[in-house]
């Protein structure tokens, strides 16, 4: 706790977040100063999800297009971003702390398997920030025992990411050790798994696989095999995927940040789910009738005329017309308030195996993980028996030929990856990977009243840096301008 006031007092930040109350899960005045070690594992998974990660997609959510806007011409609809998000300080102020102290305390106080955990979520952190925002400070960066740097140098994303996976093998190396002081979740910290050592060396896995799947535009530095390998290792089943469980009933912060419980305010900002979102659910290869088994579980129908229909993103709602006459986006599977939000999932990690066995020239071993990251996805969301086998039946009606040329098979695996992973921020790092290609997400088009930056072929690449390391460290931060930032690809973005 001491390190989270130091650095949120030292970096000199006006926080001004709409959920200042989740980020307050540590704060305690009857406590003491120092904190135990096994009392800051839950608040550490608690900030990654409902502040990191929840700021990290609330904003792209549009760009990745779940979600449209309530007006036209909305700003997060259209790429219309400047300086005043948050997911910087969300995350190296607010959360990320809390992971490096489980680093260093779990080293100081011989329990690797907190060093281990706090590596996870430093990765998991990280990754999500540098893949949205390109460069960032890596070593000069808060460590839990160096003064705090106010002015950190940004560094390469390549190096970052070596960084991350050498972050993540001195995690496994950590879950593999027998001696350890103090056990996980000897006070029920270890809300993901309630101490099971080996489901958070799979967890390490799959955020390893997850990244190693980043570099696929750079052929001297992709190999499918060591993705294949990393996703052996990593989930192997369904349960055990790394998410935090919501609940209903409670105080706003205690419900998924997405449901009308939680303290999202959607409301507010987006008229429901997307008409791109809806039309894929609504053309089905997977169902006899065409609409995925998994579209009634994720939203209702029109309360107007009882037809599924989305927004358009950046035109907001036609004439005539308000939010009755859309699915909503709160109240479905992903977004009820006991909805849980996965950081990464089982299904996600037979996804990317799929993608690189495809890329591995193995045709039929990418078509059975794709069988199963479906399957995996429709049996967490409790697909009716019978639906489940209508579309099981049409996976193994599925051929070789159906899955080449590539983007035959890259179609298949990323629409089908998208639906699964909807709202997590890691499908805009698929969508710019496979360069937001039509023949692979079919319908995907620029929103309408796109930014006037962007030319009809043009694309965001990545997110404009927050201005209060714009303000605080302009010596190291690279050119901030929305005209270049947004347009700018990020390292992995970049074909060889």
């Amino acid at each position: 706790m001491k390190s989270k006031i130091l650095i949120a007092l030292l970096l000199l930040l006006t926080v001004t977040y709409s959920c200042d109350d989740f980020l307050d899960v540590n704060d305690d005045p009857d406590a003491p100063s120092t904190v135990a070690l096994d009392l800051r594992l839950e608040p550490m998974i608690r900030l990654s999800n409902g502040a990191a990660m929840w700021r990290g997609t609330r904003e792209i959510a549009a760009v990745m297009q779940y979600v449209g806007g309530i007006n036209s011409g909305n700003a997060a609809d259209c790429w219309k971003f400047t300086s005043a998000n948050f997911v910087w300080q969300n995350t190296l102020v607010w959360t990320y702390p809390n992971a490096v102290d489980l680093i260093v305390m779990g080293e100081d106080q011989n329990s690797p398997h907190f060093s281990g955990a706090g590596r996870v979520f430093k990765v998991f952190l990280l990754l999500m920030l540098t893949d949205q925002h390109g460069e960032i400070p890596y070593d000069d960066l808060y460590d839990g025992r160096s003064p705090v740097k106010l002015e950190p140098r940004f560094e390469k994303q390549q190096d970052v990411y070596v960084k991350l996976l050498d972050e993540l093998d001195m995690a496994i190396a950590e879950f593999n050790q027998t001696e350890n002081e103090i056990p996980l979740d000897r006070r029920g910290g270890d809300v993901i798994y309630q101490g099971d050592i080996k489901k958070w060396t799979k967890f390490a896995y799959a955020l390893k696989a997850r990244i190693l799947n980043h570099y696929s535009k750079k052929p001297s530095e992709y190999n499918p095999q060591a993705i294949i390998d990393a996703c052996a290792n990593a989930f192997d089943g369904d349960g055990q995927d790394a998410e935090f469980e919501y609940s209903d009933g409670g105080s706003s912060t205690q419900a998924n940040p997405w449901s009308d419980e939680g303290y999202g305010d959607l409301g507010l900002k987006y008229g429901g789910y997307s008409s791109f979102y809806i039309d894929i659910l609504k053309a089905s290869p997977l169902a006899n009738d065409a609409i995925d088994p998994r579209l009634a579980l994720i939203t209702t129908a029109s309360e107007a005329d009882g037809e599924y229909r989305g927004v358009v993103v950046g035109r907001g709602l036609d004439d005539g017309m308000d939010e009755t006459n859309y699915s909503p986006i709160q109240g479905g599977f992903f977004t009820s308030g006991a909805s849980p939000w996965p950081f990464i999932t089982y299904a996600e990690v037979k996804f990317i195996e799929a993608e690189a066995k495809l890329r591995n020239n193995d045709v039929a071993g990418s078509r059975a993980a794709f069988a199963e990251g479906v399957l995996a996805n429709m049996r967490k969301m409790e697909v009716d028996p019978a639906l489940m086998a209508t579309a099981e039946a049409k996976i193994d009606a599925m051929t070789d030929a159906d899955f080449t040329p590539l983007n035959a098979g890259l179609h298949y695996i990323m629409t089908q990856k998208y639906i699964a992973l909807t709202l997590n921020p890691e499908t805009w790092a698929d969508m710019r990977r496979m360069d937001y290609s039509s023949d692979i997400y079919h319908g995907l088009i620029q929103p309408e009243n796109v930014n006037t930056i962007f030319g009809p072929t043009e694309w965001m690449r990545a997110m404009v840096y927050e201005y209060n390391e714009e303000n605080r460290n302009p010596d190291n931060i690279p050119d901030n301008t929305p005209e270049v930032r947004l347009k700018t690809p990020v390292w992995w973005d970049i074909a060889e």
